[in-house]
């Protein structure tokens, strides 16, 4: 009995040092949070764009990009906040550097946004470069600046291939067959079924 009640109390301890060493720790101070995933601050892990090449009846190419969310451990989000990410890796061309501008309210992390690769800004995505990429934030309130810093991420590629057939879609017409008063009262409809790869 003695011998349970010790294996108990070590299972304990060892349960309570893996607890305050566990993820929480792991966490970078500031970075994106992939999937799950982190990357930033003094913790580097490779984060892969994923891409899809279609085969098949219907081919293309679907561009490698992934979703993120920026947090900071020292900030977390709060009512009226927003993050500003900029990419001031060297290389970007056009007088804007890349960059995001998100709500930052509520949870542990930011709104939602795509990165993909570029060579500017463009839109609402956050375009990045193969390899390590520099970034510097902004937590604010209105016009007020609540934090700022930088942290690095490194990006690579991976392509995926996928067979894309083409589907059968019901595209239907209608025909008025008769009126009274200036409306419809009896209708005819047809149709017919086209293979599309929308």
């Amino acid at each position: 009995m003695k011998r349970i009640l010790g294996l108990i109390s070590l299972a304990i301890v060892a349960l309570m040092i893996a607890v305050n060493t566990g993820y929480a720790q792991d966490l970078p101070l500031v970075g994106f949070l992939f999937d799950g995933r982190s990357t930033g601050d003094s913790r580097q892990t490779t984060v892969s764009l994923v891409g899809i090449r279609f085969t098949g009846e219907c081919p293309g190419e679907l561009s490698p990009s992934t979703r993120a969310r920026f947090f900071s451990k020292s900030t977390p989000p709060a009512p009226e906040l927003r993050a500003v990410v900029r990419n001031t890796t060297f290389g970007f061309s056009g007088e804007q550097r890349p960059f995001t501008d998100r709500e930052y309210f509520n949870g542990d992390v930011s709104e939602g946004f795509v990165v993909r690769f570029g060579d500017r800004h463009e839109g609402k995505f956050l375009a990045v470069r193969p390899g390590e990429n520099q970034f510097e934030y902004e937590i604010r309130r209105g016009k007020q600046s609540i934090e700022t810093g930088k942290f690095s991420a490194t990006f690579d590629s991976r392509t995926f291939e996928q067979a894309r057939d083409a589907r059968l879609v019901w595209r239907e017409t209608k025909h008025c067959v008769r009126y009274e008063k200036r409306r419809c009262v009896k209708e005819e409809v047809s149709g017919y079924y086209e293979r599309t790869c929308s």
